[in-house]
């Protein structure tokens, strides 16, 4: 009986210093902030690593009539990225109104993303309302969601 004791007060010391601490919403919203400097840099590695391989994005294109819904897999996200980093030049990304919280245990960060970028040779742009939801843990959090309402510029 004493053994078993133990046995189950070691078992209980090791899952709590192994549980994995959720996510806060100052480390989401530096986690953003690293996202949005690895895509100014063009570094498809650091974005790629920072999205879960099952994410789910939906972009509503809000100036179509109707407005359409397109979903991307991760694979069409960093397609599309690639894409506009090769025919794109001075490409900006402006962050405004940026918030973090927890919403039933996820964090999520809401944010304005202005986008501005001369392609072929015209300035071109977008606005995104983004709300981007996050998986895994405060050591190692990764983009689970990604729905954005876009306009072009």
């Amino acid at each position: 009986m004493k053994k078993s004791l133990m046995s189950l007060l070691a078992a209980c010391a090791l899952s709590s210093q192994t549980h994995a601490e959720e996510i806060k919403p100052d480390t989401a919203a530096r986690f953003i902030a690293t996202f949005y400097q690895a895509i100014q840099q063009h570094d498809l590695t650091t974005v790629s690593r920072m999205i879960d391989d099952h994410v789910v994005i939906k972009v509503l294109w809000i100036q179509a009539a109707p407005a359409q819904t397109f979903s991307l897999s991760k694979a069409d996200y960093l397609q599309q990225l690639k894409a506009t980093w090769h025919f794109a030049s001075n490409d900006h990304y402006e962050i405004k109104n940026l918030t973090a919280n927890i919403v039933n245990g996820v964090a999520v960060v809401t944010l304005q993303d202005n986008e501005s970028r001369v392609l072929f040779g015209n300035k071109a742009g977008q606005l995104n309302n983004l709300k981007i939801s996050l998986s895994g843990d405060n050591g190692n959090p990764r983009i689970a969601t990604i729905t954005s309402q876009t306009a072009f510029l």
